[in-house]
């Protein structure tokens, strides 16, 4: 038996767990005060991102106000929410090491997109995020396909953006239908 008052035994979090709540309250924080300046942040094309083909949900602010939009009510609820529990440190750090890997996977892929293309970018980061959750075999084939399929999709016909022509088909030509397609 330890003594409590020893030094390994006490929680290096505090007496008393909090369950994140301080965390938490620092990301409604700072999504609040993102969202307020947002309007500094972003600002439309010269032609007006309205005016273009794009319609209001290519403006350059939505993404990021939605995403805060997201942010402060999921931290707001998650606040009240949360348990008091002790934190396990171990499993907490491998959570966000898988955090950490996904977002790289995902800068990646963004980096990606301008050599390989979106529909290459996007088939190389489902498959990676899929192999870190462990499909394997037809599912994951299927996962990766159908989610770059998806993605394709929603942005050329849902939202009608197209990216430039990628390196790799300025020095490798597959043809127009297939670069078309990629």
């Amino acid at each position: 038996m330890s003594d409590p008052d020893d030094a390994e035994a006490r929680s290096p979090f505090g007496e008393a767990p909090n369950g994140g709540r301080l965390l938490l309250t620092g990301l409604f924080l700072t999504g609040v005060f993102l969202l307020a300046i947002i309007r500094w942040q972003t600002m439309p094309g010269t032609a007006g991102q309205t005016a273009a083909l794009g319609g209001w949900w290519s403006e350059p602010a939505l993404a990021p106000a939605t995403a805060l939009a997201i942010l402060i009510i999921s931290s707001a609820v998650a606040v009240f929410t949360a348990r008091r529990k002790p934190i396990n440190v171990p499993e907490t750090a491998m959570t966000y090491l898988r955090i950490g890997a996904v977002s790289a996977w995902m800068l990646m892929a963004v980096w990606l997109i301008s050599i390989t293309g979106f529909a290459l970018a996007m088939l190389i980061f489902s498959g990676g995020a899929a192999l870190m959750a462990g499909f394997r075999g037809k599912t994951f084939a299927c996962l990766c396909l159908g989610t770059t399929v998806a993605m394709v999709l929603v942005f050329r016909v849902g939202f009608g953006i197209w990216f430039p022509r990628p390196l790799l088909f300025k020095h490798v030509e597959f043809g127009s239908t297939l670069s078309g397609i990629l």
